[in-house]
């Protein structure tokens, strides 16, 4: 009986012994797999590769500014002008923005943004309407012609007793010299009154 039972305790602890045995084994190798599971977990994918101009300085951009006067439109009726029964609609110029990208030639794109507002007025049936909105590269001394200069037409639709709508222009179309000095200057632009 005490054979019986040595043995009966002896293959309790033999199991025991290659079970402890088995999970060290089975632990250690968890150990490596964390690393690999790192890797997957991470997503598995090759190091990210980062362009040095990420942390280039910012390309330097021109001031912008609003010429006086040019920030509203106010369109009235034939015959009603400066009559608020007539008034058809007003437009705002309210923000702007400029941000500058390097070329390759060693010159500036300027990628311009601007927004604002349209308002219905008591005379407004509804329908679309364009915006011209004149931008220029003037150099920076006085009097002098500008690099560039074009009205860009901003279409809104709003409809009859709406309420104000907001519009949104971005251009990039727009470049400067390399080395050259230049502002930005715009506004609304609706050529001569008749």
């Amino acid at each position: 009986m005490m054979i019986r039972t040595f043995r009966a305790v002896s293959a309790t602890k033999i199991k025991l012994a290659f079970g402890a045995g088995l999970c060290a084994v089975v632990l250690s190798g968890c150990g490596g797999a964390d690393s690999v599971a790192g890797k997957v977990i991470s997503g598995g994918r090759e190091p990210i590769e980062v362009s040095p101009e990420t942390f280039a300085p910012p390309v330097p951009c021109p001031p912008m500014q609003l010429k006086p006067n040019t920030y509203l439109i106010m369109n009235y009726v034939r015959g009603k002008q400066d009559e608020r029964s007539g008034l058809r609609y007003q437009a705002t110029v309210e923000d702007w923005a400029v941000t500058c990208t390097s070329e390759a030639d060693g010159g500036r794109r300027m990628k311009l943004g601007f927004s604002g507002d349209v308002t219905p007025g008591p005379a407004w049936q509804g329908g679309d309407i364009v915006l011209p909105l004149r931008v220029a590269v003037v150099p920076g001394g006085e009097d002098e012609k500008p690099l560039s200069s074009e009205i860009l037409k901003i279409p809104v639709s709003i409809a009859a007793g709406a309420p104000a709508e907001t519009w949104t222009l971005i251009e990039n179309k727009f470049t400067i010299p390399a080395g050259a000095s230049v502002k930005v200057v715009f506004g609304f632009d609706e050529g001569r009154r008749r």
